[in-house]
């Protein structure tokens, strides 16, 4: 594909040759000028064909004839929608937020045309987790009202429980559920696991905190087991999802906090529970964070939470890793 080229005359330089459209990295070299006149300048020193580009000549000139150039450039890039200077201002911060605007527009259409493809790879797994659950457990208001007081249940659990904490005040659920299985019903559940290999890869670290559960060490075993359902999906997602590693790959080069083991489950949480986050997975800053027995995973894993040490936490985190295990399951089959 031909470079387009221009020739224009700027009093006080000639006839002066160009190239219209910079390359990426031209553009990136640019930008490291501290000042949006700087940038403009460098922008034209790399696009200069001839006559060669003698700085103190350019800086010279008057703004109204680099005004000129300037929206020669923009034209040529198609800036014509970022690119309004006002007459009674300097064009030179409207030309390179015009480049920036461009730039994180097209990332922003990249990025979601990744992101439709990585979610249509997911969707008969999804659809196939949403609708074997939702026809296994009935009635989506315990669902909910068990997700609001921190805990989310495979089918099979919550079938035990459910006519148990039907109709309870929030705060009477966590006792409930404490007592509602023996340590060796929750052995059971947890040797349920390990028939799928990212269960099976995990398999030491999970009996090691199961076995700290079971000798009342529930700090540890929150420690052990927080990351785990995070990690079971991870193996899924890197190891399933052709668009896996493009989207990593995106995520790295725009630098953005996109997170995509998070996003699968805040889909799998909305379509199964009806609740995007759970309260022990919201974001907190941890100057708001009370240690008030709470848990929450970035608080703890950061080491700020210390007094989350609690049974009832601990058995959050088993049963949240046996909803995991059967929404893992569906995604597999």
């Amino acid at each position: 594909m031909a470079m387009k080229e221009e020739a224009i005359k700027i009093a006080g330089i000639g006839r002066v040759r160009l190239r219209l459209q910079p390359t990426e990295e031209e553009l990136i070299r640019a930008e490291r000028a501290k000042r949006a006149r700087g940038f403009f300048l460098n922008l034209i020193e790399t696009l200069l064909i001839e006559p060669s580009y003698v700085r103190e000549n350019w800086v010279r000139l008057p703004e109204g004839e680099l005004r000129k150039l300037a929206l020669i450039i923009a034209e040529a890039n198609e800036l014509s929608p970022y690119f309004k200077p006002k007459r009674e201002k300097r064009f030179y911060n409207a030309f390179r937020n015009a480049w920036r605007m461009k730039r994180s527009s097209h990332n922003e259409a990249v990025f979601q045309r990744a992101l439709a493809a990585w979610k249509a790879h997911l969707e008969g797994g999804l659809s196939a987790a949403a609708e074997a659950y939702q026809e296994m457990v009935g009635e989506a208001g315990i669902v909910k009202q068990l997700a609001q007081a921190g805990f989310v249940l495979a089918p099979n659990a919550l079938t035990k429980v459910a006519s148990k904490v039907s109709g309870l005040e929030q705060g009477a659920i966590g006792a409930t559920l404490e007592a509602a299985w023996s340590d060796e019903e929750l052995a059971e559940i947890v040797d349920g696991w390990f028939d799928l290999e990212p269960f099976r890869r995990r398999e030491r670290i999970i009996r090691d905190a199961f076995s700290a559960y079971l000798r009342g060490e529930y700090a540890l075993a929150i420690y052990g087991l927080f990351p785990q359902p995070e990690g079971v999906l991870w193996d899924f997602l890197s190891g399933s999802n052709p668009v896996e590693a493009q989207l990593e790959e995106l995520i790295g080069t725009q630098n953005r906090t996109f997170v995509t083991v998070e996003a699968l489950i805040r889909e799998v949480l909305s379509r199964l529970i009806g609740e995007e986050d759970l309260p022990f997975y919201r974001f907190v800053k941890f100057v708001d964070v009370v240690d008030d027995g709470s848990l929450n995973r970035h608080a703890v894993e950061h080491g700020v939470l210390i007094e989350f040490g609690t049974k009832q936490n601990a058995l959050r985190l088993i049963l949240y890793l046996d909803f995991a295990h059967f929404v893992l399951g569906k995604l597999l089959g």
